[in-house]
């Protein structure tokens, strides 16, 4: 018993760290011969011993290996959603190049019979500017363009 009312019965018997020689030194434990050899062709799993040090009460354990997810799903994750982007980026950049530019539509117009200063030359300036108006009206054929421009001219202006 000790006289420290603090300190439980339990823990009298205490190891001064300071004193004790090998501490801090691993022990050598042998390991057994039949680990690590191949049996029936194959090799056992590769089998790790911990140290243990020389004043500790715990024998040394031998850990087995897990056998680990492979770290490729997340790879070929990154993979799919990077082919994804890049196709995605192809397709923008050929939709891009397909575009009718504002140049090109102005083009057409003054080819269909439309002359600089017209009413149907001002409204082309001004339908023009939205993607969308020129690719309709790079689908109509060349004999309905003017007529086109006359009309959407008239629904606006109202002559």
């Amino acid at each position: 018993m000790s006289d420290n009312p603090i300190i439980p019965p339990s823990q009298e018997n205490f190891v001064d760290a300071d004193n004790v020689v090998g501490v801090g030194e691993e022990e050598v434990h042998d390991i057994p011969d039949d680990i690590g050899n191949v049996v029936g062709g194959e090799e056992d799993e590769v089998h790790e011993v911990l140290p243990c040090i020389a004043n500790a009460k715990k024998k040394p354990r031998v850990l087995f290996e897990k056998n680990k997810k492979p770290k490729s799903s997340t790879a070929l994750v990154i993979q799919d959603k990077i082919t994804k982007i890049a196709e995605s980026a192809a397709s923008f950049t050929s939709m891009k190049q397909g575009e009718v530019t504002i140049k090109e539509v102005m083009d057409m117009v003054l080819e269909c019979g439309a002359v600089h200063g017209s009413n149907e030359h001002d409204i082309a300036t001004q339908l023009f500017v939205k993607k969308d108006q020129r690719e309709m009206f790079k689908t109509l054929p060349k004999e309905f363009r003017f007529n086109w421009l006359k009309r959407i001219y008239n629904d606006k202006y109202g002559n």
